[in-house]
């Protein structure tokens, strides 16, 4: 199982050169075509015959769980949410807690993603999340990374429309 978590650090910084050159791009020359800059960005990183970045990498994606799930950790620590979870159906249970309502199942989703207690398996394209409690395991699910897109992509669109606005 080819686990490509320990490439996440890499991926990060390459993810914020990315961005900080970005921006300092469209200051100097806004009207840069993106694929020209994408060009020149693996060409100043040493990537140019790689063909091994792009933008949508391990790196974002345990980035976007991080700001989303872990920092606002206020928002999983209520007694209730309404949060639709429409997406929970994608998420495969391996072993939970029984009658795991939507609140529960996002802390312990959480707290996995804030210990670091993931895998992430580029052969099968999927993400492990597990939580462990006294050496043993008590909360374990895997993802495939489209439908972890979507899930993300919940998960902000709530943040933005009703925590952020309430």
């Amino acid at each position: 199982m080819p686990n490509s978590r320990k490439e996440i650090p890499q991926w990060t910084w390459y993810n914020g050169q990315f961005l900080f050159q970005f921006d300092e791009q469209l200051k100097k020359n806004p009207d840069m075509k993106i694929s020209d800059f994408f060009s020149d960005f693996l060409l100043s990183q040493g990537l140019e015959n790689l063909n091994i970045y792009h933008t949508k990498n391990q790196g974002t994606i345990i980035l976007l769980l991080y700001g989303l799930l872990v920092i606002p950790k206020e928002i999983w620590e209520r007694d209730d949410t309404n949060f639709l979870f429409t997406t929970k159906n994608k998420f495969n249970v391996i072993l939970s807690p029984n009658n795991l309502d939507t609140l529960n199942f996002l802390r312990l989703l959480r707290n996995s993603i804030a210990h670091a207690n993931f895998s992430i398996d580029t052969s099968t394209a999927e993400l492990t999340f597990w939580n462990i409690n006294r050496n043993n395991k008590t909360f374990e699910v895997k993802i495939s990374y489209g439908d972890l897109g979507e899930f993300i992509s919940e998960i902000g669109k709530y943040y933005l429309n009703e925590v952020k606005n309430s």
